[in-house]
Parts: C-alpha cells; sequence; structure tokens
C-alpha cells in the first residue's frame, strides 16, 4: 500500500514539476520576446530620430545658402546627409525594416533629386526654387519620417501582435498541464479512497459492532492490495480465537 500511495504522490509531483518547467520556459521566452520589441522600438525611435536631425542639417545649410547668395550649400549640407543615409541603413536591417522604410527612400530620393538638379543649375531663381518646389520636397520627406513612427505599416505594431498571441501560446501548455493534473489528483483521490479508506472504515466499523454489539465481523468491500486484506484476515483470526478462548 505504502509503495502505491508514494508512487501516486510521485507522478503527481513530477506532473506538477513539469507544469512548473514548461511555464518558466514558455514565460522566460514571452519575457526574451518583450525586451526584443521593446528594445527595437527603441532603436528605430532613436535612428529615426537621427534622420530628422541629419534632415534638419540639410535644411538649415540649404538656408545659409539661399541667404548668403551662395552656390553652394556648406559643409552641413554633406555632414547632414552623411548623417541621414547611416541612421537609414543602420534602420534597414530585415526585410521587414526595408519594407517600412520604402516610402522614406522615395521620399529622400526625391527630395535629393529636388536639390541636385537646382545646383545643376536649373535656371531658376534661388528663393522662388526654396518656396515652390523645395519646401514641399522637404516637407514631404519630414512628414514620411514622421509617419514611419506612427504608422500602423511599422514592423513594430506587427511583432507586438505576434508577441500578443504568443501569450496565448504561453499559457495554453500550462492550462492543459494543470487540467491533467486536476485529473490525476481525482484519480488518485477515488484510488485511495476506493481501494484503501473505505476498506479500512469498514473493517473498522464491522470490528467496532462486533465488539460492541456481536455482530459478526464480516466487512464487505473491494481492494486488491495484499495489506488490506491480511489485516482483514489477521482481525478473522483474533475473531475465531476470542470464540474459541475458555470464558
Amino acid at each position: 500500500m505504502r509503495k502505491k500511495i508514494s508512487i501516486g504522490f510521485i507522478s503527481l509531483a513530477l506532473v506538477l514539476l513539469l507544469a512548473g518547467a514548461v511555464s518558466v520556459y514558455e514565460l522566460q521566452r514571452l519575457r526574451n520576446q518583450s525586451e526584443e520589441i521593446v528594445a527595437l522600438n527603441m532603436r528605430n525611435t532613436e535612428l529615426a530620430d537621427r534622420m530628422l536631425t541629419a534632415l534638419q542639417s540639410q535644411n538649415s545649410a540649404i538656408l545659409r545658402m539661399i541667404f548668403s547668395d551662395a552656390t553652394t550649400p556648406d559643409a552641413g549640407y554633406e555632414l547632414g546627409r552623411t548623417a541621414f543615409y547611416d541612421a537609414l541603413e543602420a534602420a534597414s536591417v530585415t526585410e521587414e525594416d526595408i519594407s517600412d522604410l520604402a516610402a522614406v527612400r522615395v521620399a529622400d530620393r526625391e527630395y535629393q533629386e529636388v536639390v541636385t538638379a537646382h545646383l545643376a543649375d536649373d535656371g531658376t531663381e534661388d528663393l522662388d526654387w526654396f518656396l515652390a518646389t523645395y519646401m514641399q520636397a522637404y516637407y514631404h520627406l519630414d512628414e514620411t519620417l514622421k509617419e514611419y513612427l506612427t504608422s500602423p505599416a511599422n514592423s513594430i505594431p506587427a511583432r507586438a501582435q505576434m508577441l500578443e498571441k504568443s501569450v496565448y501560446k504561453t499559457i495554453t501548455p500550462s492550462i492543459l498541464t494543470l487540467m491533467i493534473a486536476i485529473i490525476i489528483v481525482l484519480m488518485f483521490y477515488f484510488f485511495v479512497d476506493s481501494y484503501y479508506v473505505r476498506p479500512v472504515i469498514r473493517i473498522h466499523k464491522s470490528l467496532h459492532n462486533y465488539l460492541s454489539h456481536g455482530i459478526p465481523f464480516a466487512p464487505k468491500f473491494e481492494s486488491n492490495d495484499d495489506e488490506i486484506e491480511g489485516l482483514k484476515e489477521m482481525i478473522d483470526e483474533l475473531v475465531e480465537r476470542k470464540k474459541t478462548e475458555p470464558k
């Protein structure tokens, strides 16, 4: 009996241990995904801010060129251009990133074409070109960069949706394992109650009736356990001995 009960408790402990291990593993995986999304969000925000700053540097150089009657922008333009390109390349790590930044690349190419055409002497007065053509291309690129940070097309919301699905995947194995553990507990309870607890109670009750009221000792129960059957047989033997003892 002790061996069977011990096996039952060990099995239950193993199931609960498995449930805990699965939960810890899934929660750790979920935590890693969450940290990845947060880090990616911070990285993209930082790189977009660098691109906006670089664009401002280019715009400031163009303004200085316009109001100083220079024919070319100063070094700030090239520095801004290089910084913009470096940030754009740093943000284009995966295919999703490249897809998300497609509109930014198009707007930047249009912006550069406007500036390059004017610097090649398109015959337009600087101020007229600045107000009529340049500002339109500049604001379009600026707005595209800002939309990149908030647009649903950004890969951050997509990854967040994937994370939400992962939450359900994380919970499901734990729930299933817990349900299995509950079923095992119920089965173990039924097993112990039917084959050990009830027989012992009936043996006790029958022995009490025999000692108190003289009712024959004949407990009725079903048990495949040798120890329970042995206990009943030993009590039967004691009862028979008592009957044969001289009064």
